[in-house]
């Protein structure tokens, strides 16, 4: 164990952190599942497709599904009887001169309330079930099925205040302690835990990053719970950060940007494999773009906006002087930041929640280890 790891546990939770990994249902992972309904209180009980359609005249009334395509339940208007018309409650007919409600009274809509005029229902991009803001624009008006029926998919968004998305919820309550987190980690402990920490890792960024997210978050980071939870949390966030950033030394991901210059205000990077980089000097012997081979890491080009920043294939930007070998820093979605943020998919959904804009970190993902805010803003993310 690093002796840094040693001296987190005395200086941050004087008694033995025990980190206890439970498994999750596989049910809270469950896309679309519809809740339980009362038969007394249902206009559908517990009908499949084929029965629920059998006398859905067109064009008054639609078959049309839950959380499958209305196209594939059109069908079961028509006598089909496999799937998805077997299904129990899944297709359903709709009176289309009525609001789009199967008729779930006894279920519960997110976003009650969200009407004032620069109130929107948006999804939640920090959901683990991704849903769109298509489908989250009816709970305000009482919309009681997926994914109004579901908490944590939709948030009522004021468009006055930067479009921040809620945090998954820890069930805690905000701390009665009176203390926040640069209370109790004080920048004494900081700076006896990293005494070697380099840019962007300063205690005063860790503070701004926490008060810049709990902000806009009621879920906040580091102030939940008890002074023991608080202290649990930030202790289990350094001793992760601690590792990934090699003791705070590492803003940027060594074989991909140690090797690096700035020309005229723009860093390039030597991407490099772990043979040819002589970790003694932090310096590559051949480049991965070397004679203009195609660089495509961390870049998976089939998510595009909103699940993933456009990225593309990219290559050395000269094959002659100083930046021969070299590519554009900004184009990459390398590791950076206190928990080596990476992958183009993350770095978008790190930039909604820390920015209010998926744009911020995707065109310039660079800022993610030149600004102490959000270099450590990323981890505790």
């Amino acid at each position: 164990m690093k002796q840094s790891m040693k001296k987190l546990v005395r200086i941050v939770q004087p008694t033995l952190l025990v980190v206890i990994v439970t498994s999750l249902d596989s049910s809270s992972f469950r896309p679309r599942d519809p809740p339980i309904q009362n038969n007394h209180n249902s206009t559908r009980q517990l009908l499949d497709g084929t029965e629920a359609c059998s006398n859905c005249p067109s064009p008054t009334h639609q078959c049309i599904g839950r959380s499958v395509s209305d196209e594939v339940c059109g069908p079961c208007a028509e006598g089909k009887t496999f799937w998805p018309c077997n299904v129990e409650k899944e297709c359903w007919c709709w009176d289309t001169s009525t609001p789009k409600d199967p008729g779930d009274d006894d279920s519960t809509s997110v976003c009650k309330g969200c009407s004032g005029p620069t109130e929107s229902c948006i999804a939640n991009s920090n959901s683990l079930i991704p849903a769109d803001d298509e489908g989250c624009s009816g709970c305000p008006t009482g919309q009681k099925y997926w994914p109004c029926d579901k908490e944590g998919l939709c948030w009522c968004w004021d468009s006055t205040k930067p479009k921040k998305p809620p945090a998954p919820s820890s069930g805690l309550e905000v701390t009665s302690s009176g203390k926040e987190a640069c209370d109790i980690f004080t920048e004494a402990m900081f700076n006896e835990f990293a005494p070697n920490n380099t840019f962007p890792y300063t205690y005063d960024g860790f503070c701004e990053a926490i008060a810049d997210y709990n902000l806009y978050h009621e879920e906040k980071v580091f102030t939940m719970g008890t002074e023991e939870d608080q202290r649990n949390e930030i202790a289990a966030f350094l001793g992760n950060t601690a590792h990934e950033s090699d003791d705070f030394e590492a803003g940027r991901e060594y074989l991909a940007c140690a090797d690096n210059i700035e020309v005229d205000g723009k860093t390039y990077c030597k991407p490099c494999t772990n043979d040819l980089f002589d970790w003694e000097t932090f310096t590559c012997s051949q480049s991965m773009a070397h004679l203009d081979s195609p660089y495509n890491e961390y870049c998976q080009p089939v998510f595009v906006p909103p699940e993933g920043c456009n990225c593309e294939t990219t290559t050395q930007v000269a094959s002659e002087g100083e930046l021969a070998g070299y590519i554009d820093a900004s184009k990459v979605f390398y590791g950076r930041g206190a928990i080596q943020l990476s992958w183009n998919y993350n770095y978008i959904k790190a930039s909604l929640a820390l920015t209010g804009s998926p744009e911020t970190f995707c065109q310039d993902p660079e800022l993610v280890v030149s600004d102490p805010k959000y270099a450590w803003g990323s981890g505790e993310w």
